[in-house]
């Protein structure tokens, strides 16, 4: 039975807080004993290290020993906190969250309980419990079994979890493990050598369980529990861009995991270069090809090349030469090429001079002659690198490439058969003047990286790799990431729905496929949304084809008021003032706003923000502050808002083919507040906009200037012939006397209209004017 009675509840919390107190004595006590020893050690830096291994596995001095309770059918307790405390005899106290057993616990639901009786969730300041909430899962079960849909009777019933989805978000993202949900903890668990798809739509917690998951793996794969050790820095997680990798950054430290190697797609390719050119679709398209290893592998080849004329070497000391010829040199060769490139030339130098310490050695013996030394020290190192050169001439990355794009010639000799001519012509570029001044593109990273590898061989590999928004990636990217997997175990987020870009895709298949190994692939789905509200996902999914609209989370376990907000202002000269009140409303309130704005609107937008004296900070930079941020529609995937104001959803929708995808994007950013700011005439029916007839304009203020000049040509056609004349030779918006008059007239009615009402009265109020003028006239 549930405790309810008030007395009884301050009961059961002395009780708790009298374990959580003797929990705490265990978990502090062994600090001082780790303190002890690390003041005791010989060596400073390896009581340092003692230190920051005892304070990682005991967590924070003001941390909560615990923060949930699981009793099970055959009354077992298990106290779960984020580490393991132990008593004097080494008995457990308080499980940490990764272990498996816990997990298995946490996978408990009132329709499945498995052997969970009753959990206990704690609200706890320090370690002082200020309140806790239990949940018997068999009341629960009786409750929820007459309902249709009791999910979000369910997230009710959970008080922490509704906490925490109510809560304020920040500009790092935070850990999540106290309300992490049934489902999440299956992923969270699964096995480690797998290539593990995890598909899920805005707000799913996706993000959350890979990070969660690899505080698992470590945990569970650490020293003293299995053979098969997973250190920290054996760990890879690849985000998006700087700014999304910032914004998760402090979640695995949270976590206590403080070595894991966290960066994005271009800073893990380590080309020692920058991204300063920008592609066209088309170019960017055919870089990101996998058939771009192929040129790559094959032009490097052609660059070793044939000894076309014979070189003669004179032996110090000696009176002969010997001669080097392609007869000689195409066995070595023949040899080496399999090997990486670098590998190969070092190799071929290598037994070049055994050729030529051959040679001379029949020659020495031939004539009669002693040398006692190491014949191949009879010919000078720079003749013999003449030749390396001449055949397989050193090459950095950078110089291969530029060479490759600046001869459509050597593109041609590389190209896989039945690569198209005018693909290859793409690539065609003329070559800097100095290699220092070539600009590179981001599609180039990618490249440069893959030449690296065919020249000195693999990169660091990892034992397991965590991938994040990884449904915009090229096959060139994700074939850079397996590269630096060790065995293919790796942990792959994302949702088709918010595939954009130049490699835009609606299915995981392909991805499957470069990245598979021998390992088992699993696919799954998160199929409830947290984080959305469900008035925001039900506007945005409108943008959705019918095949997007199948990634949505089945379930939206929440919603808030106010739904999403419509502004319609009146003409686009307005859009940035608009936004910017919309702005100081929330950040007034203390919001974490995020301003998701198109490029072409983005000048203006920071030109009002700067004129009104507010702050922000710019996310496409990596930055991020608990107050204002403006972001890009590419850069704001991954992020999350209390309040988000998108900003002429149009504009977003025409940046590119998966436009409607771009601003479903936008709109899902927010776990709160949804403003949309956009020039009247110009919404999406899918948003509620009307579509405008065929002839008609956009904007407003156009629209009721050609009205009024549409009723001024038209009473022209029962005037007089000689006012019907100027009406044809001036034209309505000629610059002849009427029409200038026509026009002054129709912008005083105009700037009336707007000081009077708003842009959508304006047709109707044109409309009654109409009519009591002519209703005047008939008087």
């Amino acid at each position: 039975m549930s405790v309810t009675d008030v007395a009884e509840r301050q009961s059961v919390l002395d009780q708790e807080q009298r374990y959580f107190d003797d929990a705490f004595h265990h978990r502090e006590a062994k600090r001082l004993r780790q303190a002890e020893q690390w003041k005791a050690a010989a060596n400073p830096k390896d009581g340092a290290a003692l230190k920051a291994a005892g304070n990682g596995a005991l967590g924070s001095p003001e941390e909560a020993v615990a923060f949930a309770k699981y009793e099970t059918t055959d009354e077992q307790t298990f106290y779960v906190g984020m580490h393991l405390i132990t008593d004097d005899a080494r008995d457990i106290v308080v499980y940490p969250w990764q272990a498996p057993r816990v997990m298995k616990l946490r996978e408990a639901t009132p329709e499945a309980p498995a052997d969970v009786a009753r959990i206990v969730s704690f609200t706890t300041t320090a370690n002082t419990i200020v309140d806790f909430d239990e949940r018997v899962l068999a009341e629960i079960a009786d409750r929820l079994s007459e309902l249709d849909n009791p999910d979000t009777v369910l997230i009710r019933e959970d008080e922490l979890l509704n906490d925490a989805l109510g809560r304020q978000r920040t500009p790092e993202m935070r850990q999540i493990v106290q309300t992490i949900q049934a489902a999440q903890s299956a992923l969270i668990r699964s096995p480690r050598e797998s290539l593990l798809i995890i598909q899920g739509g805005p707000g799913t917690g996706k993000t959350a369980v890979a990070l969660h998951r690899v505080s698992w793996l470590l945990y569970n794969y650490s020293a003293g529990r299995t053979m098969d050790v997973l250190d920290p820095d054996d760990v890879l997680v690849v985000g998006p861009n700087p700014t999304f990798t910032r914004y998760i950054k402090q979640v695995l430290p949270e976590l206590g995991d403080n070595d894991v190697v966290q960066t994005d797609v271009a800073s893990m390719l380590e080309t020692g270069v920058r991204a300063s050119r920008k592609e066209s679709g088309e170019v960017a398209r055919v870089k990101g090809d996998l058939r771009m290893l192929d040129i790559i592998s094959q032009g490097l080849q052609d660059r070793i090349r044939p000894l076309r004329e014979p070189v003669r070497l004179k032996a110090e000391g000696f009176p002969w030469s010997v001669e080097v010829t392609e007869r000689d040199v195409q066995p070595i060769v023949a040899r080496t090429r399999s090997m990486t490139y670098n590998r190969g030339r070092s190799r071929f130098r290598e037994e070049l001079l055994a050729f030529l310490a051959g040679q001379a050695t029949r020659t020495l013996k031939r004539d009669g002659g002693v040398y006692r030394g190491d014949t191949r020290q009879l010919f000078q190192t720079v003749e013999v690198d003449a030749i390396v050169e001449r055949v397989w001439p050193q090459l950095s990355a950078q110089a291969f490439l530029r060479d490759l794009f600046g001869s459509l010639a050597r593109l041609v000799s590389a190209a896989p058969p039945g690569f198209p001519v005018d693909q290859l012509q793409l690539l065609q570029r003329p070559p800097a003047g100095r290699l220092s001044e070539e600009r590179w593109s981001k599609e180039d990273l990618v490249l440069l990286d893959a030449v690296q590898a065919e020249l000195s061989g693999e990169p660091i590999d990892y034992a397991h790799i965590v991938v994040d928004e990884a449904q915009d990636l090229s096959p060139m990217q994700l074939s850079a990431i397996r590269l630096r997997s060790r065995t293919g175990s790796m942990t792959i987020v994302g949702d088709i729905a918010q595939s954009t870009g130049f490699w835009a895709r609606d299915s995981w298949d392909d991805v499957v496929e470069i990245l598979q190994s021998p390992l088992p692939v699993r696919r799954e789905s998160l199929t409830h949304g947290y984080r959305v509200p469900r008035s925001v996902l039900a506007l945005a999914s409108n943008l959705l084809d019918e095949r997007d609209a199948q990634t949505l989370p089945s379930v939206i376990v929440r919603d808030v008021e106010p739904g999403p907000e419509l502004h319609e202002v009146a003409a686009s000269a307005d859009l940035a003032e608009a936004t910017l009140e919309t702005v100081k409303h929330h950040s007034a309130r203390g919001h974490f706003v995020g301003v998701v704005c198109p490029a072409n609107r983005r000048e203006a937008l920071e030109a009002a923000f700067r004129s009104a004296g507010i702050m922000w900070s710019d996310a496409d930079r990596g930055g991020l502050t608990a107050a204002i941020n403006i972001v890009s529609p590419p850069a704001a995937k991954g992020l999350e808002f209390d309040a988000v104001v998108v900003v002429d959803p149009a504009a977003i929708a025409e940046s590119g083919p998966q436009g409607d995808r771009m601003l479903y994007i936008a709109m899902t950013r927010t776990t709160h507040y949804l403003d949309i700011v956009y020039p009247a005439g110009t919404l999406s029916p899918a948003l509620g906009g009307t579509q405008p007839e065929d002839g008609a304009v956009d904007d407003p203020a156009t629209a009721i200037e050609q009205s009024v000049l549409k009723e001024q040509q038209d009473a022209a056609v029962s005037a007089p012939a000689d006012a019907q004349a100027a009406t044809r030779s001036g034209g309505p918006l000629g610059d002849d006397p009427r029409s200038r008059m026509v026009k002054f007239a129709a912008q005083e009615l105009l700037g009336q209209l707007r000081d009077t009402v708003g842009p959508a009265l304006w047709r109707d109020a044109l409309g009654e004017a109409i009519r009591l003028l002519d209703n005047d006239v008939a008087r």
